[in-house]
C-alpha cells in the first residue's frame, strides 16, 4: 500500500479539503498528486481497495477518487462498501476510468458515484471535477450542521442533544469522564406569549439561548430542548463545579432585561441537574433525561426559580 499525505497548508481547514486516491495504477498518484496542489489541502494514496477502504473509515475524507477496475474487488463493490456506513455514505466519490462506454459510466453512477473522469485524463478537467465534489462535500456538511441547529436560538435542538448525550454516555462507560445534565425552563413563559405575543416570546428566547451560549465551556454542549426548555451536557466536571456551574446560567437569566412595548421583562429560570453518578447501566440517555426532568419537576413544584440536583443513584436535594 502507498499512503502519502502533504503537509496541511491550512489546518482550520484541511478537513475540508482532503482527496484519497484509490487506484492500483501507481504511475497515478504522482499526477494526480501535483494535479491537485492548491485544489486539496492534503491528499492521500492507496494502491489496494482494501486499504483505501481502512483510510477513508479511520479518517474520512472530503471526496475519494476511485478507479472502477482495481484487483481483489472492483471500484463499483469499493463504492457500494462505502456507502454502506455513515461516516463515509456522503463522501463525493469520482470514479477513474479508462472506457467511455455509457454502460459503465451508468453502473458506477448508479451505485453511488458523484462523477466520473476518463483516464488519460486532462489536468485541468480533474482539478475541475476534484473541486466540484468538494463544493458537494461542503453542502452536504453544511446542510448537516443546520439539520441539528435551532434556527431561532442558534443552539443545538433536540436530534442533537439526544446524540450528544449518547455519545457523552458512552464515554462516561469507556473511561468514567465526568458527565451532567442540565435542564432548564422559563418559569412562567406562556404567560410572556399571551400577555406581549409570540415575537416578545421569541426574543426572550433568543436571549436566553445567547446567555447559555456564553455560560458555558467550549467543550459543553446547549441545545434548545424544546419549547422554553433547555438542555446542556456538562463534560469533564466535578459535581461541586457542575452544580457552581449551573448556578451562574440562573443568576445569569435572571440578570436578563427583555424590552416589550413600555414594559421591561425579567426572567427566572427552574432547573434539574443529573450527575452521573452510578455504573454503566444508571448512566444511558433515558436515565439521565429521565432523572433531570424529575429534578427540574421538583423544581417547579418548589415554587420556581430555583435548582434541584439529584446523581443517578442519589435522593434529590435544593439548592
Amino acid at each position: 500500500m502507498r499512503a502519502h499525505a502533504r503537509s496541511q497548508e491550512a489546518p482550520v481547514v484541511a478537513a475540508e479539503r482532503t482527496v484519497l486516491i484509490i487506484d492500483d495504477d501507481e504511475s497515478i498518484h504522482p499526477l494526480t498528486d501535483a494535479a491537485l496542489e492548491g485544489v486539496a489541502s492534503r491528499v492521500l494514496h492507496a494502491t489496494r481497495p482494501e486499504d483505501g477502504i481502512r483510510i477513508a473509515m479511520e479518517s474520512p475524507p472530503s471526496a475519494i477518487l476511485l478507479d472502477i477496475n482495481l484487483p481483489t474487488m472492483s471500484g463499483l463493490q469499493v463504492c457500494r462498501h462505502l456507502k454502506e456506513f455513515a461516516g463515509t455514505r456522503d463522501v463525493p466519490v469520482v470514479f477513474l476510468t479508462v472506457s467511455k462506454g455509457t454502460r459503465q459510466v451508468a453502473r458506477a453512477l448508479d451505485c453511488g458515484g458523484a462523477d466520473y473522469i476518463t483516464k488519460p485524463f486532462e489536468i485541468i478537467e480533474l482539478q475541475a471535477r476534484v473541486r466540484a465534489a468538494l463544493r458537494t462535500k461542503r453542502l452536504i456538511d453544511m446542510l448537516k450542521e443546520q439539520a441539528r441547529i435551532d434556527a431561532l436560538t442558534g443552539l443545538g435542538n433536540r436530534a442533537a442533544m439526544e446524540n450528544a448525550l449518547a455519545a457523552a454516555s458512552a464515554a462516561y462507560e469507556r473511561n468514567k469522564q465526568p458527565l451532567a445534565l442540565l435542564l432548564l425552563d422559563l418559569d412562567r413563559f406562556k404567560d410572556v406569549n399571551d400577555e406581549y405575543g409570540h415575537g416578545v416570546g421569541d426574543e426572550v428566547l433568543r436571549r436566553v439561548g445567547a446567555v447559555i451560549r456564553a455560560g458555558c465551556r467550549p467543550y459543553d454542549v446547549a441545545c434548545r430542548y424544546g419549547g422554553d426548555e433547555f438542555a446542556i451536557i456538562l463534560h469533564q466536571a466535578e459535581e461541586k463545579h457542575v452544580e457552581r456551574a449551573a448556578k451562574r446560567l440562573l443568576a445569569s437569566i435572571q440578570q436578563l432585561v427583555v424590552p416589550a412595548g413600555d414594559a421591561m421583562l425579567r426572567l427566572t429560570c427552574s432547573g434539574g441537574l443529573v450527575y452521573a453518578s452510578g455504573g454503566p447501566r444508571d448512566v444511558d440517555t433515558d436515565t439521565l433525561i429521565r432523572a433531570a426532568d424529575a429534578a427540574l419537576y421538583r423544581a417547579k413544584e418548589a415554587g420556581r426559580d430555583r435548582l434541584e440536583i439529584t446523581g443517578t443513584r442519589a435522593t434529590a436535594r435544593s439548592a
